[in-house]
Formats: structure tokens, sequence, C-alpha cells
């Protein structure tokens, strides 16, 4: 009865996902506007396997649940949503047909297992290796944020030092994002480049670029460096500021990882001691256990 129950869902699960995946969704408005504007990225080669898997995902219809928030995480890290995709479904397949390699490997051993088991494992860690997907991703979003914003810091102090030396706005932000590397400061330097093809403010390509890739602290300078070059305000100090705050921040929390890492460290170190105790004083233990 449950095996009937349990091939009954599966089997009404199936067809709903195929049915859902036949009616094509259209992407959203936003997406598509900022698509208009944004250069295409050349397409790198992709293998027969990452093909399949790609394809399996969009017949999944799992395009319906790229969001603006992992726009933004795909943007920050450099990846594009074929490469989403695929990684996802990868880690779900690998979850999926682990029950069956257990199935298997049981059969070949001669064990009786339950068939509860495989299943239970396939149901369970097909799941989790999407979700993996999805938070590793958020987790290299999340790094290269807080580096994006460690580089921030001292691009300001450039451009501060810029205008003091009597540069106009625009100049000190060119001259500032030519003077590093990296990928912070790759992006400052394609996002300045641009706007000037395009005929749009430095400050609000700023805005576009901080907004894309979900840097607040870059819509934020933006904003105050739209004061000065529109309303001629004296922001200089201003953004000496937000650069010491940025410096800050950036140190209190590499000393922040730097202190969870120290009180990660001393679990193994425990567990090691704990360890050592149990092997010293385990014949003393056996010893009296067997006279008494």
């Amino acid at each position: 009865m449950i095996l009937a129950l349990a091939l009954g869902a599966a089997f009404g699960l199936a067809v709903a996902s195929f049915l859902y995946a036949l009616v094509p969704a259209p992407p959203p408005l936003h997406r598509a506007l900022a698509a208009l504007g944004r250069p295409a990225r050349p397409r790198s080669a992709e293998g027969a396997g990452a093909t399949t898997l790609l394809r399996v995902a969009r017949v999944a219809g799992a395009e319906r649940h790229i969001g603006a928030r992992v726009q933004k995480d795909l943007a920050i890290t450099g990846h594009d949503e074929a490469w989403y995709l695929t990684w996802c479904t990868a880690l779900g397949v690998a979850g999926l047909v682990t029950g069956p390699v257990l199935a298997l490997v049981s059969l070949a051993a001669a064990a009786d297992l339950p068939w509860a088991i495989p299943v239970l494992f396939s149901l369970i860690l097909g799941p989790l290796g999407v979700v993996a997907g999805v938070l590793s991703l958020r987790a290299e979003a999340t790094k290269r944020r807080s580096d994006f914003g460690f580089a921030l810091s001292a691009w300001l102090d450039l451009v501060v030092i810029s205008m003091a030396a009597g540069r106009g706005t625009e100049g000190a932000l060119v001259l500032a994002s030519e003077s590093g590397s990296g990928f912070s400061f790759e992006e400052l330097r394609k996002a300045l480049s641009a706007s000037r093809l395009r005929g749009v403010a430095p400050w609000d390509a700023l805005d576009e670029l901080g907004s894309a890739l979900g840097v607040d602290e870059l819509c934020g300078i933006a904003s105050s460096v739209r004061l000065a070059g529109s309303s001629g305000a004296r922001v200089r100090a201003s953004l000496a500021a937000r650069a010491k705050a940025l410096r800050e921040r950036g140190l209190a929390e590499a000393r922040a990882a730097s202190e969870s890492a120290t009180e990660r460290m001393s679990i193994p170190v425990v567990a090691l001691v704990v360890g050592f105790i149990v092997l010293i004083g385990w014949p003393a233990i056996e010893q009296i256990t067997t006279k008494l």
C-alpha cells in the first residue's frame, strides 16, 4: 500500500512538473530592460554533459526561480545563468543518484537493505544538493561584496587625493579607477568608460553598477558624487569619511572572521586532547573492569 502511494505521488509530481515546464514563462520586466543596455558576454564552450544538465534544468522550469538577488550574485561573481543552472542541477542529480548507488552496493554485498532507505536518500539528498549550490553562490557573492567594499575605500582615498590636487570630479574618478587592479577596479573602469561612450554622467554609471552588483556602498558613493558634479557641493570631506568608514568596517569584519576561525580551531584541539586521555586511560579502565 505504501509503495503504491509513493509511486502514485511520484508519477503525479512528474506529470505536474512536465506540464509546468511546457508553459514558457516570460522574463521579468526589470530583467528584460536591464538586458537591453547590457553588453553581451561571450559564451564559454560547454561540454556535452553541461549542455545536457542545462537542458534538463530549463525543461524543469528552473529559470523561473532566478530572482533579482540571484541576478546580483551572479553579476558580482562573474557567472551567468547557464553556469548557475548547470551547477545546481549537477549537485541535485548527484544527490538523487546516491539512492540507486546505495541500492547497488547493498545488492552487490548481498545485504538485506529495505527499499525505503535508498528512496529516502534520494529524496533528501537531491533537494539538499540544489540548496548547497544556491548557498555556495551566496557565500561567494558575500565574500566578493566584502572585498569590493574594502577596495572602494582605497579607491575613495585616491579620489580624494586627486580632488585635493585640483582635478575635477570626473577626472578624479577616472584617474583613481586606473590606479588599481583586480575585479573591483576593473568593474569601476568599465563603468566609467561605458559612461563616456553612452554620454551618461559617471555618478549615474556608478549607481547602475552598484544596483547591478548589489553593492549598496557604491550607490551611496554615487549619490555623494552626484552632489559634487551637479550642484557643485564640496564633498571631499564626505568621501574621505566614507572611505574611513569602509576601511574600518572591513578591518572589523576581518577581525571577526579571524576570531571565529580561532574558535573553530579549538574544537579539533579539544577532541584530540579527549581522545588522547581516553587512549591513555583505557588500559587502566580495562584492567579494573576485568578484575571486577
